[in-house]
């Protein structure tokens, strides 16, 4: 009976009610019947429903013992406890993660111990193999930089690599080649090489901002750092505007984030601040903006990771930490009413985006 009155409703009122559920109820409704099933499984409702549950961040975490959990923050301040811990339990995969490269539209790109690496989501817990790139050499002293991000002209999530290569006999040679993986196509492809040197970058993933993929780099035989933005569209390069009260000659900038959907970068200041840059307008060089968070020495090189509330940034390091800018306090952060301890954290939006469209894809995909 109560099926029979869902069906007289208006389709629209419908798609409106069911779009304002969690993803992880959508995949309940799944098993109603194989029409609901087609239905919440159509790509134009995902993004739909996609589109009203992009602002609320939550963690991916490897923990001491390897494994991938998420972070629901509670936002109860009566609470002691500031998220809720899940572990992530894959079909066939075993628990010896070490990587966390970024995060696309609830799309998560991981890496084994093994050196594979898996486009996973969290929330339906389906996953998809990336295939090891054939071209790619291993040599001493070489190592690559990676990103996800999503191409919008083609609909396809794109994984890109920037792999360096130093040549032990010939050290004034160095090589950096942009290797691009298209999910849909299954495929791997090597573009021409980048004119930027990965050498003393100390970023291991590209930062996802207004549909580009972000690096810190120096420009090949030079020692000025430079922000690049890699288009996933047009997959060519473009040299962002820094703060004009930066010498790039003499500060040191050591991290990228996104922060609500702007790019963040801190540059290395005294032992008791971190000094944040956020370009508030994409591509506008007067919009980067200054803020400071005084820091105690014992917490030198954490890094703000992504605002809890208005006035509560996570920040990651030897444990995750919460600081209030209103207050300017700290504490740590309670997870599941205990100190928060992992290898690797990151953020990301729960979706019911399938890592498993492209042609011919290897992995897991629960229906």
């Amino acid at each position: 009976m109560a099926m029979t009155k869902a069906e007289i409703l208006p389709q629209e009122i419908i798609i409106d009610i069911l779009s304002r559920l969690p993803a992880k109820l959508i995949g309940q409704f799944r098993c109603v019947s194989k029409q609901w099933r087609n239905f919440l499984s159509d790509p134009q409702f995902i993004k739909y429903h996609f589109s009203i549950h992009n602002k609320e961040e939550k963690l991916i975490c490897i923990s001491r013992s390897h494994s991938l959990n998420t972070i629901t923050f509670t936002h109860n301040s009566h609470n002691k406890t500031d998220g809720i811990l899940r572990k992530l339990n894959f079909q066939q995969l075993s628990d010896n993660w070490v990587r966390i490269f970024g995060s696309c539209n609830g799309l998560v790109l991981v890496g084994n111990e093994e050196n594979i690496i898996f486009l996973i989501n969290p929330t339906t817990l389906n996953y998809h193999k990336i295939p090891v790139f054939q071209f790619a050499r291993q040599m001493r002293g070489s190592f690559s930089v990676s990103g996800l991000g999503y191409d919008f002209a083609n609909d396809d999530y794109k994984v890109v690599a920037l792999s360096h290569y130093y040549y032990e006999h010939e050290p004034d040679i160095r090589s950096t080649f942009i290797d691009i993986y298209s999910v849909r196509k299954g495929l791997w492809r090597r573009l021409e090489n980048s004119p930027y040197d990965l050498e003393d970058s100390l970023l291991t993933y590209g930062v996802l901002v207004n549909g580009a993929l972000h690096w810190l780099v120096c420009k090949l035989f030079d020692d000025s750092f430079v922000v690049v933005a890699f288009d996933l569209s047009d997959e060519t390069f473009l040299e962002m505007p820094t703060p004009t009260n930066i010498d790039n000659n003499n500060v040191v900038c050591y991290d990228l984030v996104a922060v609500r959907g702007c790019l963040c970068m801190f540059t290395d200041t005294e032992e008791n601040r971190i000094d944040a840059w956020i370009m508030k307008e994409y591509g506008v060089e007067e919009s980067w903006t200054k803020f400071s968070i005084t820091v105690p020495k014992s917490l030198y090189g954490f890094l703000p990771l992504c605002l809890m509330s208005d006035d509560d940034v996570v920040l990651d390091g030897e444990k995750l930490i919460v600081y209030n800018m209103k207050e300017e306090q700290w504490r740590d952060m309670k997870v599941d009413g205990v100190t928060a301890k992992f290898r690797r954290t990151r953020t990301f939006v729960e979706s019911l985006v399938s890592p498993m469209f492209g042609e011919g894809t290897e992995g897991y995909n629960i229906a």
